[in-house]
């Protein structure tokens, strides 16, 4: 009887041995392909295990991995996007600063009224070196998810009456028509600086592409889904073919300014895009519509 109990034991002990050993070769593998996908960048496989610690530290296993792979991923897209952002800044700068460095050359030269075009040449060149620095540094913050953006409310009256205000000048010089058709004190909740910006953008296209006494229209509208905004104006109105491209960054139509850079409405897209936004434009022959929806937060 003793013997009999002695060999149970036995076999008992020595299957704990043999389990044990078992286990412990199979999180050694596991730490082993661990290893070799941190450190030498192998392929990921973990042999499925049907049950108990092993297939709990497998799942979790599996999940930091898939973890890991997708912030890699995450890391490849900013360097790609910070390569592409440099690549256009020193492309963009190129031809202004050129510019100055002429101009720099023939001041030393020049005088009376000569010089004072030169300089009002060079501060041009520069107020653009300004505005293509800040909107870059704006689109970067933006594809980089650092931006905050924060409802506010503001009468629809004084909204138009800020986003009409840099253009002033502009809109005399060419005895611009405006129609505003909005009501004034009606609430327009939005983050105003920014929903601003976009705007300022569309409405400086549509200054561009109009003639002497053209016509640009303004509308505000409000319904349970989205707040809307239209830009119109009857100038000559987008090339079919650009109208696909129209928002694409550092995009020129065959209408562009010689000295337009092609980046304002494609910040004008992200700007009301991060806000649950859209912007659709199309020809209305003559001119052209910019129509933009901020869908509200609670619908």
């Amino acid at each position: 009887m003793m013997y009999i109990i002695i060999f149970l034991l036995c076999c008992i002990i020595g299957g704990l041995c043999f389990y044990i050993y078992k286990q412990n070769k199979k999180i050694i593998f596991i730490s082993k392909q661990i290893n070799d996908i941190l450190f030498h960048h192998n392929d990921f496989y973990i042999q499925k295990y049907k049950e108990g610690n092993l297939s709990i530290l497998e799942s979790d296993i599996c999940k930091l991995i898939n973890k890991i792979y997708e912030q890699n991923h995450l890391l490849e897209n900013e360097k790609l996007i910070l390569k592409e952002y440099l690549e256009d800044i020193s492309h963009q700068m190129k031809t202004p600063l050129t510019a100055l460095n002429l101009i720099h050359e023939r001041l030393n030269k020049a005088e009376g009224n000569e010089k004072r075009q030169l300089l009002k040449e060079e501060k041009k060149l520069l107020d653009k070196i300004e505005w293509l620095v800040m909107s870059l540094l704006k689109m970067a913050q933006l594809d980089a998810q650092t931006v905050t953006f924060h409802q506010e409310s503001i009468t629809q009256k004084d909204f138009v009456l800020q986003l009409l205000n840099p253009f002033e000048i502009q809109i005399d010089m060419k005895d611009i028509q405006l129609q505003i058709n909005i009501q004034e004190s009606d609430i327009f909740k939005c983050d105003i600086l920014w929903t601003l910006e976009a705007l300022s953008n569309i409405l400086k296209n549509c200054i561009e592409h109009v003639e002497q006494n053209g016509i640009i229209h303004i509308e505000m509208n409000q319904n349970p889904l989205y707040d809307e905004i239209i830009i119109q104006d009857n100038g000559c109105g987008i090339d079919q073919e650009d109208l696909k491209h129209l928002f694409e960054r550092f995009y020129k139509g065959k209408n562009s300014k010689n000295d337009s850079v092609g980046i304002g409405l494609a910040l004008s897209l992200m700007i009301v895009e991060k806000q649950n936004g859209t912007i659709q434009v199309e020809n209305t022959y003559p001119g052209t519509k910019f129509t933009i929806h901020l869908y509200k937060e609670n619908v």
